[in-house]
C-alpha cells in the first residue's frame, strides 16, 4: 500500500469514528467540550488500531512476496546445480527432517529405511517417460519423487503406480525448515556485475533531466540569498554534470 493511501485510510477512520461517537455522546447529553474530547480519543484509538492492522497486513504481503521471489530463485538455483551437489544437499536435508539416515544410492537417487527417493529438479516438467523409468527400479520401499514441476499425465501415472510426488513448494519448505537454503545462489549477480549495474543507473542519460532541474532550482535560489556565489558555483557544477551525462551517459 502506498504511503498516501495508508495515511488517507487512517485519517478517514479517525474522522468517521470521531463524528459517530460525537453524535452518540451528544445524544447521551454529554457536554459539548467533553463530547469533543471523548470523540477525539475514540477516533485516535480507532485510527491507531486500524494503522496496526494495515501494517500487519502489509508485512504479511511483503513476506509472501519475499517468499515467492525466494522460491523462484531457489527453483532456478536447483535447476542449475550439478547432480552430485543436488544429491548431497537433499540427502542432508531429508536425513535431518526424518531423523533417519537418507543415503545416496546412485545419481539423483536416495534411500532411507522405508523410502526410495528420486530427484528430478530441472527446468522441464517431469514426463510420463521419466515416471516409466523410475517404475523399473525394483524396490519394496515407498517410491517418492521430488521435483519442481510435473505434467498432469505424469502425475496420473504416479497415482496408478503408487509413486508419491512432492512437487512445487516442497523443496523450498524442506530446505527452509532445516536452515539449508543456499547462502549464495548460482543465479545471483556477481559483485562486479552489481557495481556495473549501479554505475549504469547513476550515469543513465535519463538522469540528465534531474540534474538540470536541480541546477535550475539552485540557480533560482541564488537570487533569494545574500550569499549567491555558493549557489551559482553548485548550480554550474550540476549543469556541467547534466551535460556530461547527456553526452557520455549510458542509454
Amino acid at each position: 500500500m502506498k504511503k498516501s493511501a495508508f495515511l488517507s485510510d487512517i485519517i478517514f477512520t479517525f474522522f468517521l469514528i470521531w463524528i459517530v461517537t460525537l453524535c452518540l455522546f451528544r445524544h447521551l447529553k454529554t457536554p459539548l467540550i467533553s463530547a469533543l474530547i471523548l470523540a477525539a480519543v475514540c477516533g485516535l484509538l480507532s485510527a491507531c488500531a486500524h494503522a496496526a492492522l494495515l501494517q500487519s497486513k502489509r508485512k504479511t504481503a511483503l513476506l509472501k512476496r519475499s517468499d515467492a521471489a525466494l522460491k523462484e530463485k531457489l527453483f532456478l538455483h536447483l535447476s542449475l546445480l550439478g547432480d552430485d551437489d543436488k544429491t548431497k544437499l537433499f540427502s542432508s536435508a531429508l536425513s535431518a527432517s526424518e531423523n533417519v539416515p537418507v543415503k545416496r544410492i546412485g545419481k539423483l537417487r536416495l534411500q532411507s529405511e522405508t523410502r526410495l527417493y528420486f530427484l528430478c529438479l530441472r527446468f522441464a516438467p517431469v514426463t510420463t517417460d521419466d515416471i516409466a523409468r523410475y517404475s523399473r527400479f525394483q524396490s519394496g520401499k515407498q517410491k517418492t519423487l521430488l521435483c519442481n514441476q510435473i505434467e498432469e499425465s505424469a502425475l496420473t501415472l504416479c497415482t496408478r503406480l503408487h509413486i508419491e510426488v512432492h512437487a512445487g513448494d516442497f523443496a523450498f519448505r524442506l530446505l527452509q525448515s532445516q536452515n539449508a537454503l543456499p547462502k549464495t545462489y548460482l543465479c545471483d549477480e556477481l559483485p562486479k556485475d552489481k557495481r556495473k549495474h549501479r554505475l549504469r543507473l547513476c550515469f543513465a542519460r535519463s538522469n540528465a533531466k534531474r540534474f538540470l532541474t536541480s541546477a535550475t532550482l539552485v540557480l533560482l535560489l541564488s537570487f533569494l540569498t545574500p550569499f549567491p556565489y555558493y549557489y551559482l558555483v553548485f548550480g554550474g557544477v550540476l549543469i556541467l554534470a547534466a551535460l556530461f551525462i547527456r553526452i557520455f551517459g549510458y542509454s
